[in-house]
């Protein structure tokens, strides 16, 4: 199960022993609703294993900015609190799940 992630929980997010990945999109983004639904599908099968977040970036656009996400859909996974690995646009589900495993 994916959760939504607004700014205020970040910080404590961030400090997880379990890899994070951040998925960056918007509602008026085609690719980021088609990724979106990929993602959960993924995430399920990986519980336990790796953490999802959605931001929504018209909500939260400082986490956006803050992570320098130029372009939609962007995911972002963290280890110890420190970004890792950056995947941008439409990805299968097997590169999706490649991606949130390393």
């Amino acid at each position: 199960m994916i959760k939504e992630i607004f700014s205020g929980k970040l910080p404590s997010v961030l400090n997880s022993p379990t890899p994070i990945a951040l998925e960056f999109g918007a509602e008026g983004s085609p690719d980021s609703k088609r990724l979106h639904s990929i993602v959960e599908q993924v995430a399920d099968t990986l519980q336990g294993k790796v953490e999802v977040y959605y931001v929504n970036v018209d909500k939260v656009p400082e986490i956006k900015e803050l992570y320098k996400v130029k372009d939609l859909p962007t995911m972002i996974i963290f280890k110890d609190g420190d970004p890792q690995d950056t995947m941008v646009g439409y990805h299968s589900e097997q590169e999706v799940h490649n991606f949130l495993i390393q």
